[in-house]
């Protein structure tokens, strides 16, 4: 039921119960539903609580992504207990940015609210475990963390040790500081106070200052000094003890180290073609407004600008052939022709993999796809130019068609299926498939040597992979059977012509965070058994605090929370932007004020414009330019013209785009994205960036 509206529950409880035979009376209100759902999360975090009280140890993991600009990160822990491993989902969370800074806090947030909840429910637990504010349980438990590889999560990993052993010192000091007698403690607060006294200015600056903020200062002195007497306990332990006591772990994802060897070896390709500039280089794929600045425009600035931000290669040519075969919207792209032509063609049909969102592997699966029917892709957007009444393609069809002819490309799509087939495929397979012999990354390593031996092999050995010697017992990780066999012999097929292949070797939409934790943490957590345990009262207890949570406006405090956050961001631009739209309104600025030109700078703007303006704005002898004010003047007059060309350049482009048909498909955008998928980043595309 957790994909079902709550506006169809009951009717689908009851098209169930008429299946065998049974007759639901009345309904169940919308609202009910919600809370009855709601009731369940709350149920799912006093059950993770209370699987602590036997914890081991506690490992724990996340990830983010955007949807609709806005961050989200999800949360999972995996409790050791002499029982076994227990693995629970912690839930999603909005952030105000994607920062390691926002995620700790996100984290520490979450694990109190869960901790406050346990303690308002008076629960029979440990009274130590579930005592006010003592999340510390938690952290002082967890010995491992498990993410992506991105930098921004390796930050995240010192701050979380940091945290911990913080907390670990305060936990060890207060057991000291029971130990000690009244008399003791009392003249090392003594001391503190005499210190805080002393660096307020003495005696009299320390009586100025009002009693709230003396009592905030004794307090901070009192926890300083509570965490100075764990520290001097923590260091009269040996070394193997301290080992033990800060043990946490990071362990990257291995998902995440299979894209980073991908996007290494994307990287390889492009750098091939650039240290060899006697070979044909791939195409570039420009959209539609780059292509009508480099044409032109060609020369100028804007041009260049242009030039660098257009993507070329076999990635770039697997996303846009997904946002014309598998465009997300059905209304838009080819996909129902495709797998129609696919079918009539060749008897089945064909769903090209969803490169428009965060899927793993999905652009390598792309290339295989494209590479195996080279010759039906070409073949159908030649069908689709013939079938449109302007007897053309639109901008983007266009391209994709002309990266399917070009050599080079195919040169990328070759070597990235055989590097799929090869390596991505085998590898996922004993990581997380059938072949799987450990479900511990801490014991993969011989896993990992064992991936770069045979990459070693491969480049040392390209004959494994093309040519007749080529198999899967020697070219393949697992020396398995290819998972795709007519992509290894397409590109065989292929490879007699590359010459350089060897060296290139949604249901609910509107749901709420809250809503949809709820239902996942009740369904991934197996919260139903934990329920069958609460006795009345708890239930009772449970189904009280869920109105109270749901009538508090929780959901949309964070929501205000966030726009507050981005209206601080936006205001700050604003004013940023203002200073410097006033630095160049400046820039040429009459004799004797702060921003006054002088003859150095004249000349280095006129020498921009002499090389980047419109042509023939500048004289190119330098001499002819004259002194200050037939430099000024020179400038102002080239300012204007460039101007002027740009002006005009837009209204050529405009021109341009009302012609022809307008079926020009958009760029993917992060708002665009699923919300919370596997992967770190808002598309795999950007990922290979």
């Amino acid at each position: 039921m957790d994909n079902v509206p709550a506006n169809r529950v009951t009717r689908v409880l009851k098209r169930v119960a008429s299946l065998f035979g049974i007759q639901v009376e009345g309904d169940v209100s919308d609202r009910s539903v919600s809370r009855i759902m709601k009731e369940g999360g709350n149920a799912a975090k006093l059950q993770f609580v209370q699987a602590l009280t036997d914890a081991k140890g506690i490992t724990i993991s996340g990830d983010g992504t955007t949807h609709k600009n806005e961050t989200y990160e999800s949360k999972f822990a995996t409790i050791i207990t002499p029982q076994g491993r227990l693995q629970f989902f912690l839930g999603i969370q909005m952030a105000v940015n994607h920062t390691s800074e926002t995620q700790l806090a996100g984290w520490i947030e979450s694990i109190e609210d869960f901790f406050n909840l346990a303690y308002d429910s008076n629960l029979a637990y440990d009274s130590k475990l579930v005592s006010e504010n003592e999340t510390r349980t938690f952290w002082n438990l967890v010995t491992g963390f498990h993410s992506d590889h991105a930098a921004d999560q390796r930050k995240l990993f010192v701050l979380m040790k940091k945290w911990k052993q913080q907390l670990e010192r305060e936990v060890r000091g207060e057991r000291a500081v029971q130990s000690l007698s009244d008399n003791e403690y009392a003249c090392l607060v003594f001391q503190g106070s005499q210190a805080l006294v002393q660096k307020a200015g003495g005696p009299v600056v320390w009586e100025r200052l009002p009693v709230e903020e003396r009592t905030r200062r004794i307090e901070d002195m009192k926890k300083q000094l509570t965490k100075d007497i764990g520290e001097a306990e923590f260091q009269k332990l040996s070394d193997a003890e301290k080992t033990e006591v800060d043990l946490f772990l990071w362990a990257g994802c291995c998902m995440h180290k299979e894209m980073n060897t991908f996007k290494g070896g994307c990287v390889g390709l492009d750098e091939f073609w650039d240290n060899h500039p006697d070979v044909a280089s791939p195409i570039s794929f420009p959209n539609r407004d780059n292509a009508a600045t480099i044409h032109l425009a060609s020369g100028t600035a804007a041009a260049v600008r242009a030039k660098s931000r257009t993507e070329r290669g076999a990635v770039k040519l697997a996303s846009l052939a997904g946002m014309i075969f598998r465009h997300k919207d059905r209304k838009r792209g080819q996909q129902d022709t495709l797998r129609f032509y696919f079918d009539y063609k060749i008897r089945f049909n064909l769903t090209f993999p969803d490169t428009s969102n965060t899927r793993f592997q999905s652009h390598a699966e792309a290339c295989a796809l494209i590479i195996t029917h080279l010759d039906l892709f070409i073949e159908f957007l030649t069908y689709v130019k013939h079938n449109k009444g302007s007897g053309t393609l639109n901008h983007m069809e266009q391209n994709v068609l002309n990266g399917l002819h070009d050599i080079a490309t195919r040169h990328e799509l070759c070597a990235i299926t055989l590097y799929w087939l090869a390596v991505s495929i085998p590898y996922m397979r004993e990581v997380r498939g059938p072949n799987a012999k450990e479900d511990n990354i801490l014991k993969l390593d011989g896993l990992h040597r064992r991936v770069i031996e045979h990459i070693d092999v491969l480049i040392a050995h390209p004959k494994y992979l093309i040519g007749p010697d080529a198999s899967a017992e020697r070219g393949s990780l697992d020396s398995l059977n290819w998972e795709r066999p007519d992509a290894f012999y397409a590109v065989q097929s292929h490879a007699l012509n590359l010459p350089h292949l060897k060296a290139t070797s949604r249901a609910n939409p509107t749901m709420s965070i809250v809503q949809h934790n709820s239902r996942q943490m009740y369904k991934f957590n197996q919260t139903a058994s934990f329920l069958h345990t609460l006795g009345p009262e708890m239930c009772q207890w449970l189904r009280k605090i869920t109105r109270e949570q749901d009538g508090s406006g929780t959901n949309r405090q964070d929501k205000i929370k966030l726009a507050e956050y981005r209206k601080q961001v936006s205001d700050t631009r604003v004013e940023k932007q203002r200073v410097q739209q006033e630095k160049r309104q400046a820039a040429i600025q009459p004799q004797g004020s702060k921003d006054y030109l002088n003859i150095a700078e004249l000349t280095k703007q006129l020498k921009w414009h002499k090389k980047n303006g419109v042509k023939d704005s500048v004289p190119p002898t330098e001499s002819s330019w004259g002194k200050r004010d037939n430099k000024l003047q020179l400038l102002r007059t080239a300012i204007m013209k460039y101007i002027e060309c740009a002006e005009g350049l837009q209204k050529e482009q405009a021109d341009i785009s009302r012609e022809g048909e307008n079926e020009e498909l958009p760029d993917i955008t992060p708002e665009d994205l699923e919300a919370c998928d596997e992967g770190g980043y808002d598309s795999e595309e950007d990922y290979y960036r």
